[in-house]
């Protein structure tokens, strides 16, 4: 299995998901087991424990941010680092919605693979990313 090709077939699959609402889509990407972790703090931090949870997570953050915008860009920075089983890139988000200004926020997206699902699942947000989205959350979509 190689762990860039599946990431890309993941990534795929919940740019779809994210577009009809489908979030069975993604439940053969995951293990049973599967953890996501989040750092940067609340909200944004936390963990949750296996693919029900994890999947309810995902489609509430979904719900809650980026649903609310307008335009949702995800786009990599630099390349990938791929171990035999691991994925790992650097990103930036940017939101934006009519009127307002952009929210743009970087992190880390690591996984980790069991055959061809992911066991663990890791967003390593950017300092002060949390901050600044309950920031603009309040001042600008309160």
């Amino acid at each position: 299995m190689d762990p860039s090709k599946r990431f890309l077939e993941y990534a795929t699959a919940f740019e779809q998901t994210y577009a009809d609402d489908d979030w069975s889509r993604l439940e053969t990407y995951f293990t049973e087991d599967a953890v996501y972790r989040v750092t940067g703090g609340a909200p944004l931090g936390g963990t949750w424990q296996g693919r029900t949870q994890l999947l309810t997570h995902l489609r509430e953050i979904v719900n809650q941010l980026d649903r609310r915008f307008d335009e949702r860009i995800v786009e990599p920075l630099g390349e990938p680092t791929t171990g035999a089983d691991s994925f790992e890139i650097r990103w930036r988000g940017t939101y934006r919605k009519r009127g307002l200004p952009d929210l743009v926020f970087e992190g880390t997206e690591r996984v980790v693979f069991e055959g061809d699902r992911i066991k663990l699942m890791e967003d390593l947000m950017e300092e002060e990313a949390s901050r600044r989205i309950q920031e603009y959350v309040a001042k600008h979509l309160a």
